[in-house]
């Protein structure tokens, strides 16, 4: 399944890249917020880190490919004890990208994702994945010929069952991000 998933990922980058008039790089930082009280309870919100390349596809309208890395530690509930989380959310997706004018760029999108998780503490190691969705929204602004910035709002959701509970990993995040357009 896992792999499956990859070669649907590449498949689309690569057969976008060969017929795109613009590509956009971008690297991307967000502040996350999980929805879950009981994730928030136990690591907090962070700082979630990425990339992500952009192809247009057709009329304003574009696949994304993203990647990103969230890692955390946090104590126990009970025990007080160190635990540590990481959550390696991989996806693509569709967005469509409104011109406003010269320097700015409106767009919203949504995606699927695969979110890896892993969390390692003295009570035992927990590894799962699973798919889940995105939602994004956010402006480009242009700085100069091909750079831009990128403010943005997204959500996620993804429900793992880590034990004998279930879970959503995903949350809230803004953020900004700095790319290149060819």
């Amino acid at each position: 399944m896992k792999k499956a998933i990859l070669f649907i990922i590449l498949s689309v980058t690569i057969s976008g890249v060969m017929y795109a008039k613009n590509i956009r790089i971008e690297a991307k930082a967000r502040y996350f917020i999980p929805s879950e009280q009981a994730f928030k309870d136990i690591y907090g919100s962070g700082i979630m880190y990425g990339g992500e390349i952009g192809v247009s596809i057709w009329n304003n309208f574009e696949l994304w490919v993203i990647g990103s890395y969230f890692s955390k530690k946090g104590e126990l509930t009970f025990t007080g004890e160190e635990t540590k989380l990481r959550i390696l959310p991989t996806g693509a997706g569709i967005r469509y990208v409104h011109p406003t004018g010269k320097t700015i760029d409106i767009y919203g999108g949504m995606g699927i994702c695969y979110f890896s998780y892993k969390e390692e503490n003295p009570i035992g190691d927990v590894s799962t994945s699973k798919i889940g969705y995105l939602g994004t929204a956010g402006t480009y602004v242009k700085v100069s010929d091909g750079l831009f910035f990128d403010l943005f709002i997204d959500y996620s959701y993804c429900k793992i069952q880590p034990a004998d509970f279930s879970i959503n990993i995903g949350g809230f995040g803004a953020g900004v991000g700095i790319g290149y357009n060819f």
